[in-house]
């Protein structure tokens, strides 16, 4: 059975991309430079039978590997979902999660676009969840970015994350990633 639906896959620096069947989730990393000059959608065919087209995103913005300690901010969706609801009912309540969680990360790469980071502990992020980051530069002024993401891709504890596109990238963050 064939999708319609076209889904979008990132092409890391060495040629290779990770493709998850949108029906049984299975992910395999394939050889995808040949496409590179050619085209950027293909057919892709899981071993499970089910068929469907791929986007290939070859990146062209330079991606600088770090290893900058910082903290991921993100409120609770169950809670946020209920803030602005009254009720009348009498007893004792308790918060199962906290409103907002302000949870320690590692950025791995930045770019123009975005950045990647591991967690330390488990998550329950998920794609187009927005976030705010804090992280500090190792430049010598150590700079302290704070930016407003949005998760582009979770793979285990690996999260992607695009800059929010309303806000400008600073000048620091913009001279630190200069080859």
């Amino acid at each position: 059975m064939m999708s319609d639906t076209i889904k979008k896959v990132f092409v890391k620096a060495d040629d290779t991309a990770t493709i998850h069947c949108p029906q049984c989730q299975c992910a395999k990393t394939v050889a995808v430079g040949k496409f590179r000059s050619k085209r950027h959608t293909i057919k892709a065919r899981c071993t499970c039978g089910h068929s469907f087209f791929v986007s290939l995103d070859f990146r062209r913005s330079y991606r600088k590997k770090t290893a900058l300690p910082g903290r991921y901010i993100t409120q609770a969706p169950e809670i946020h979902s209920r803030i602005g609801k009254k009720t009348y009912l009498a007893g004792t309540y308790t918060m199962e999660t906290p409103a907002a969680c302000n949870i320690p990360m590692l950025v791995t790469n930045l770019s123009n676009g975005g950045l990647q980071f591991t967690t330390i502990d488990s998550h329950a992020l998920k794609v187009n969840q927005q976030l705010h980051i804090v992280f500090t530069l190792d430049d010598q002024k150590q700079t302290e970015i704070s930016k407003g993401v949005i998760v582009h891709s979770v793979t285990d504890n690996i999260i992607g994350c695009r800059f929010d596109g309303n806000e400008p990238l600073e000048q620091r963050l913009r001279y630190y990633l200069f080859p």
